[in-house]
C-alpha cells in the first residue's frame, strides 16, 4: 500500500502544473468602433501626447482633459506596449499625438491597450471624438503643468502570476513532502 501512495502522491504532484490557470492570447478590437457614451459616466478622455516611460508607464503630456478633475500635466498611463501578437499589446512612439480614453483601475490608475479608444485626434475618427466628448462632458479642462507625474502606489498583483507561483509552491511542498516519506520508507541495512 505504502508504494501505491507514493505513487499516487508523484503523479498528483507531476499533474498540478496542468492544472494552474494559462492565459489566452488572443485580443481582438471591437467590430465596430466604440463611442465614449458607450464606455459609461465615470469615462476620462484625455488629448495629448506621449511622453518617455517611467517605472509604471510612459508620461503623457495633457493638452485637453475631459470629465473629472486632474492635478496637472504629465500623468502616467501604462500602456500595454510591444509587437502586436495577439495578447492586446501594440507599438507605442515618443511623441505621439493621441486622443485617448484609458481605463482606471480602483486606485485611480490609468492604462491602455490594443482595444482602448484612441485615435490621432487629427484624424475623422479623433474629430469626431473631440466633439462627442465635447458634446457629453463639456470643452474641457487644460491642466497646470506639474514637475513630476502624481505617485502611484505601485502595479496591482497579477492573479494569473500569483496563481502560478502558489501551485510552483503547492508542488515544492509535495515534492519535498514526498522525499521526506521516501527517506523514512527506505529500509536501513545492517552491515
Amino acid at each position: 500500500m505504502g508504494r501505491w501512495v507514493l505513487r499516487t502522491l508523484v503523479a498528483a504532484a507531476l499533474a498540478l502544473p496542468l492544472l494552474a490557470p494559462t492565459g489566452a492570447l488572443a485580443c481582438s478590437p471591437m467590430a465596430e468602433p466604440p463611442t465614449i457614451a458607450d464606455l459609461g459616466p465615470d469615462q476620462v478622455v484625455v488629448v495629448g501626447t506621449i511622453g518617455e516611460k517611467v517605472a509604471l508607464g510612459r508620461l503623457f503630456h495633457i493638452e485637453r482633459w475631459y470629465n473629472g478633475r486632474i492635478a496637472g500635466t504629465p500623468i502616467v498611463i501604462a500602456f500595454q506596449e510591444g509587437p502586436a501578437v495577439g495578447d492586446c499589446s501594440y507599438p507605442v512612439q515618443t511623441g505621439q499625438h493621441l486622443l485617448i480614453a484609458p481605463e482606471a483601475d480602483p486606485a485611480g490608475r490609468l492604462s491602455a491597450n490594443l482595444v482602448t479608444l484612441q485615435a490621432d485626434p487629427t484624424s475623422e475618427a479623433g474629430r469626431r471624438y473631440v466633439a462627442e466628448a465635447e458634446a457629453l462632458f463639456g470643452p474641457g479642462e487644460v491642466p497646470p503643468p506639474i514637475t513630476r507625474p502624481s505617485s502611484d502606489p505601485g502595479p496591482a498583483v497579477d492573479v494569473g502570476v500569483a496563481a502560478l507561483g502558489l501551485g510552483v509552491a503547492i508542488v515544492v511542498a509535495l515534492l519535498f513532502g514526498l522525499v521526506i516519506v521516501a527517506a523514512r520508507r527506505r529500509p536501513t541495512t545492517r552491515a
